[in-house]
C-alpha cells in the first residue's frame, strides 16, 4: 500500500461528505454547518489494527510489568500475561485476520526486553538471536501479506534492568541518568535493522498516561504518589522523544515502500476532551482549560514547536523554551488515542504543575459507558481531532476502540466514532489513518484479562488460544472496503447496551 505518497498529497486533496442543506449544530465537533448524511474517505486512507508487545506476547518477565505482575493485589483477577494470546505462536493466523476485516496495516511493539534481557548484552550489543528471530518473522510475513507496519518503540514497558520496582525510591525508567541513552541506542539500532520494512514507527506510546499513572496514582510500575516526579517524567519523555527522533532518522534512510520517504516519526498521544463538571462555573471553566492545556497540548507543543510552558502555567514566559531547537520539528505526523472525556470540577482534589484530578469513570453525565466505566462519546472524538488539526501535520488514529465484553456495542461504537472522523476530515482535519484497538483480546495492564478490546475475542483458557471473530469484523471489513459510510448505517444499528461485565479500573 503506498500510504507514504497518501501522506504528501491528503493536504490538498478534498474529501467528499454527503449533507443535506438542514443546518446543524457542531456541537463538540466544531461549528454549524449542514447535516452530514455521509462521509467518503479518501483513496488510500489507511485502516488497521492495534497491540502492544507485552499485552499479547508472552515470556517477558525480566520487565517492570512482569514483576509488577507477580506482585499480589496489583492486576484485577490475579491474571498473568501470560495466559494472554500467545501473539508469536499466531502470527500468521492474526495476519490472514486482518485481512479477513478488511485491514492494510498493523500496529505492533518492539519490546526492549526481548532483545536485550540484559544490561549486558545492551551494552554490548549483543542481541537475542531468539528476540530477532521472532520479529524478523513478523516482519516477513508482514511484508508477503503486503499489510504497513507501524512501529511502536517503547509501549509502557521497561526491561528491569531499566526500572524495577522493587525499588520504587530510586530513579526508575525516564529518571535515570542513561535512560535517554538507552532509548538513543534503541531507536538507531532498530531503525537500522527494520528500516528496510518499517517507515512508520512510534517512539513512546502514551507518554502522559504512562507518567501519570505509575508516577502518581501509583497503579503502574513503578507505583509511585510524586507529583514532582510526574512532571520531571513528563519532561524528560519529551527529551528522550526529540533524541529518539533523531536517531531514527539517521539510521532509517531506506524507504520500505518505495514512494520516495524512509522513517516518519511521530509519538501516540491519548487525548481527550474535558468537560467542566458545571459548565456556568468560571473556576470549573478555568480548572477545564489548564487540564485541556496539561494534559492535551503540552506534549505536542513541546515536539512540534519546540515550545515548552516549564512550569505549567498555561504560557510560555520568562525561564521557558521558546521555539527550542532541539525540541522543534521532531514529528512527521500526530498520532492520537481516542476513547472519551474527562470532567474537571474546580473543588476536586488538587495537585501543583497538573491541577486538579480528572474524574473519567462512572460519568454521571448521562452517556452510555464501556466494561470500564468509560463514557461513550463519539462527538468527542470530532473535538480532539479538530483540536490537533491546527499544528499542521498529517494525523493518524494510532488507538480508537471499547472495552466490550458482550460484543453488542462495538459495532456502533466503532461507526459511530468513524462517523465523527469522516466529519473531522471533512472539516479540514488532515487524518490519513485509522487503527483500531485491538485486533485480538489482551492484557489490559492492571485490568488484567476483563476489557474485552479486540475484533477477536480470544479464549484465554483454552490452549490453542483460539480466536473468534466478533460481529464487528465485518462491519469494519464493509468500511474498509467501501470507504464510505452512511448516517442511515449507524442510525439503524442498536442502540448501546448497558455494561453487563464491569471491569476495574486500569
Amino acid at each position: 500500500m503506498r500510504i507514504t505518497a497518501f501522506l504528501v498529497s491528503a493536504a490538498v486533496t478534498a474529501v467528499g461528505c454527503s449533507s443535506t442543506s438542514t443546518p446543524e449544530t457542531g456541537g463538540a465537533g466544531g461549528s454549524n454547518a449542514a447535516a452530514i448524511t455521509s462521509v467518503t474517505f479518501p483513496k488510500g486512507f489507511l485502516w488497521g489494527s492495534a497491540t502492544a508487545g507485552f499485552q499479547v506476547e508472552k515470556g517477558l518477565a525480566d520487565t517492570d510489568w512482569g514483576a509488577w505482575a507477580k506482585i499480589d493485589g496489583k492486576i484485577k483477577g490475579g491474571d498473568r500475561p501470560d495466559d494472554g494470546p500467545d501473539a508469536f505462536a499466531h502470527v500468521a493466523g492474526d495476519l490472514g485476520l486482518m485481512k479477513d476485516a478488511g485491514l492494510g496495516a498493523y500496529r505492533f511493539s518492539l519490546e526492549l526486553a526481548r532483545i536485550y534481557p540484559t544490561r549486558a548484552a545492551f551494552d554490548a550489543d549483543d542481541p537475542s538471536a531468539d528476540g530477532l528471530a521472532a520479529y524478523d518473522d513478523l516482519m516477513a510475513k508482514l511484508r508477503a501479506a503486503s499489510i504497513v507496519p507501524l512501529v511502536t518503540l517503547h509501549h509502557f514497558v521497561w526491561p528491569t534492568w531499566m526500572s524495577d520496582p522493587a525499588d520504587p525510591k530510586q530513579p526508575q525508567g525516564y529518571e535515570r541518568a542513561d535512560a535517554a541513552d538507552v532509548m538513543t541506542a534503541w531507536c538507531a539500532r532498530m531503525g537500522k535493522r527494520y528500516g528496510k520494512d518499517v517507515d512508520w514507527w512510534v517512539t513512546l506510546n502514551e507518554p502522559t498516561v504512562e507518567a501519570s499513572i505509575g508516577y502518581l496514582a501509583g497503579l503502574w510500575p513503578p507505583g509511585v504518589s510524586d507529583v514532582e516526579r510526574l512532571v520531571s517524567v513528563m519532561k524528560k519523555q519529551v527529551e528522550l522523544h526529540a533524541r529518539c527522533y533523531d536517531a531514527l532518522h539517521a539510521a532509517d534512510t531506506v524507504d520500505a515502500d518505495g514512494d520516495g520517504k524512509a522513517a516518519l516519526v511521530s509519538i501516540a498521544k491519548h487525548n481527550r476532551v474535558y468537560e467542566p463538571a458545571d459548565p456556568t462555573s468560571e473556576d470549573d471553566l478555568a480548572a477545564t482549560e489548564h487540564s485541556r492545556r496539561f494534559w492535551n497540548q503540552w506534549f505536542l507543543d513541546a515536539i512540534v514547536k519546540g515550545d515548552v510552558d516549564d512550569n505549567f502555567d498555561d504560557a510560555i514566559g520568562p525561564g521557558d523554551r521558546v521555539g527550542d531547537a532541539a525540541l522543534k520539528g521532531r514529528a512527521d505526523y500526530l498520532g492520537i488515542n481516542y476513547y472519551g472525556v474527562s470532567r474537571i470540577a474546580a473543588n476536586a482534589l488538587r495537585f501543583p504543575h497538573m491541577g486538579v484530578q480528572p474524574s473519567q469513570f462512572n460519568l454521571q453525565d448521562g452517556r452510555p459507558r464501556n466494561d470500564l466505566g468509560w463514557s461513550i462519546a463519539p462527538e468527542g472524538f470530532g473535538a480532539v481531532l479538530d483540536e490537533v488539526a491546527p499544528y499542521g501535520l498529517p494525523i493518524v488514529v494510532t488507538e480508537n476502540g471499547i472495552a466490550d465484553g458482550t460484543g453488542a456495542n462495538r459495532s456502533r461504537y466503532l461507526l459511530e466514532h468513524a462517523f465523527e472522523l469522516g466529519k473531522a476530515i471533512g472539516r479540514g482535519a488532515n487524518v490519513i489513518g485509522y487503527f483500531h484497538w485491538s485486533l485480538v483480546d489482551n492484557f489490559e495492564w492492571a485490568s488484567g484479562f476483563c476489557p474485552r478490546f479486540g475484533l477477536y475475542h480470544v479464549d484465554m483458557a483454552s490452549p490453542a488460544k483460539t480466536r473468534t471473530a466478533t460481529p464487528t469484523v465485518a462491519v469494519l471489513k464493509e468500511l474498509a472496503t467501501t470507504g464510505t459510510l452512511a448516517k442511515a448505517t449507524v442510525d439503524a444499528l442498536p442502540a448501546y447496551a448497558a455494561p453487563t461485565s464491569p471491569c476495574a479500573s486500569f
